[in-house]
């Protein structure tokens, strides 16, 4: 009896690893590029595949009409690791970072971008691109805006409360500090419902109905897993690889499927 038991759990393991490898070939993205027009504007959504751990992290890049790149990258700040897993929000930190039109090849060529600011110095790894116009350009740029007054304002009450003699006036801040960073009327980092891939698709989805479609419908827990997911179903976006990926890279962006 007990070595039916274990040989039932054996096939049925078996069975799930197979259900696994067959979603995993399912949801692999293959090189494929889309149509441009001469002196458009581009829109990337790029995944660093081994970035964060492992879960990957995700970014924005626009391309202007002669070629310049502009990367916004968002990223937890108020809370550290351990309380962020927790499920604690915070103000998160909006980095935004300019390449000439040559840096911009090197990195679409390499995949290492090499810029001041919070995940912009790193090898990313995979792309889903597609044209845009200018008028969308500054769209998804403008999109930036709630996030970068909400870490404004504050470093301002942050400045108040280390720069604060006072006891009870010290604390009046530190709960100041505390209700910013639980969203009052300003968007928050919060690491399972708007973390970095979250707010890349939020941004790009300004100007793309189908990635809009994707974000409020489907919910995928890591930045591999997303890119895989939209990647596979949205044909009208190219899909690149940005330089040479590891071993263990390749691994993850195969084997990453939630």
């Amino acid at each position: 009896m007990k070595k039916e038991t274990m040989a039932k759990m054996k096939y049925g393991l078996l069975m799930l690893l197979a259900v696994y490898a067959a979603v995993c070939f399912s949801m692999r993205l293959s090189v494929r590029e889309t149509a441009l027009a001469a002196n458009d504007c581009m829109l990337y959504y790029i995944v660093n595949a081994d970035g964060m751990k492992g879960l990957g992290h995700s970014i924005v890049m626009l391309v202007d009409g002669e070629g310049c790149g502009t990367v916004l990258s968002y990223n937890g700040m108020q809370r550290s690791l351990k309380e962020s897993l927790l499920g604690k929000s915070g103000v998160g930190k909006m980095s935004i970072g300019a390449m000439t039109a040559d840096e911009t090849d090197a990195f679409l060529q390499s995949g290492n971008l090499q810029l001041d600011g919070d995940q912009l110095t790193d090898n990313y790894d995979v792309a889903l691109y597609r044209p845009i116009t200018a008028e969308e350009y500054y769209i998804v740029i403008g999109q930036a805006a709630p996030y970068l007054a909400a870490e404004e304002q504050f470093a301002i009450l942050y400045e108040k409360w280390a720069m604060e003699e006072d006891t009870d006036k010290k604390a009046e801040y530190r709960q100041a500090l505390e209700r910013i960073g639980q969203g009052d009327g300003h968007p928050v980092y919060q690491i399972y419902t708007n973390n970095c891939d979250h707010v890349a698709r939020l941004l790009a989805s300004s100007v793309d109905s189908e990635l809009k479609n994707y974000t409020e419908h489907t919910w995928r827990m890591t930045p591999n897993g997303n890119v895989k997911a939209f990647g596979v179903r949205a044909e009208n976006w190219g899909i690149m690889t940005l330089g040479e990926q590891s071993l263990s890279e390749r691994a993850l962006m195969f084997l990453m499927i939630f």
